[in-house]
């Protein structure tokens, strides 16, 4: 059965979403965004976002909403944070480096850690980073960044931020120094448990890569996350 098909059975009728139903629905999204987006500020040509290495079920939104045809969080998803992963450069990273070039391609990788999915093409499907949805939302609108999260208010988090609140057309890949002493965040895996977020300061001058992100803020206007690729998309709070 194609997505189509699939999307105009009865509510009543539809079975949950497979991972490559799931899949083959952000992919579609994708590619209409793509085309749609054609003639607005984007950081390269759409040939470029098409042909980046990017996994086949990351998404670039724009700013107007997009309405996914299944939520990133369902009822028997099981977390998973990107902490403590192979290839993490530092202990407190919030997960392995980012390596992708394009604004459009780092988009598409926090979508895929915030969503789940292939973390590239040929991988198996990954499970959504909770902890990951927590800090940033705790950045945008000041909140504890190691609450507790119920399964509602963490799916309806996730796809508000994709689909409304992240302004990725406003996105930006950024070089920058940041002095000794800049307050940031960093995660401590803790075996059997969620790792703990906790503030922190960098010791030491550091010159490095970052994705900046306006988002709305729940209680209006707006907040720049400021991100980290090197450690995985960690929470910066410049001077």
């Amino acid at each position: 059965m194609t997505t189509p098909e699939r999307l105009r059975r009865p509510r009543a009728e539809r079975r949950p979403w497979t991972t490559a139903e799931a899949g083959m629905a952000l992919l579609l999204a994708y590619l209409l965004l793509l085309i749609s987006l054609a003639a607005t500020r984007l950081g390269s040509s759409v040939a470029e976002a098409a042909t980046a290495p990017a996994p086949a079920t990351r998404l670039v939104a724009s700013t107007r909403t997009v309405v996914l045809a299944s939520s990133c969080v369902g009822p028997r998803t099981v977390p998973r944070s990107y902490a403590g992963d192979p290839g993490v450069e530092s202990p407190q990273a919030f997960g392995p480096p980012v390596e992708a070039r394009t604004v459009e391609a780092v988009n598409g990788t926090l979508i895929q850690r915030l969503c789940g999915g292939p973390p590239e093409p040929g991988a198996a499907p990954r499970p959504p980073d909770r902890r990951l949805f927590v800090a940033l939302d705790a950045v945008v609108n000041g909140r504890d960044p190691n609450r507790a999260i119920s399964r509602a208010s963490w799916s309806a988090g996730v796809d508000a931020f994709i689909t409304r609140d992240a302004q990725w057309t406003r996105a930006r890949v950024v070089t920058r120094a940041a002095p000794a002493g800049t307050r940031t965040y960093a995660m401590v895996v803790r075996p059997g448990a969620d790792p703990l977020v906790r503030a922190t300061r960098l010791s030491a001058p550091t010159r490095s890569r970052y994705l900046v992100l306006p988002v709305r803020r729940a209680s209006g206007g707006e907040a720049a996350l400021t991100l980290r690729l090197a450690c995985g998309f960690q929470p910066t709070f410049p001077p």
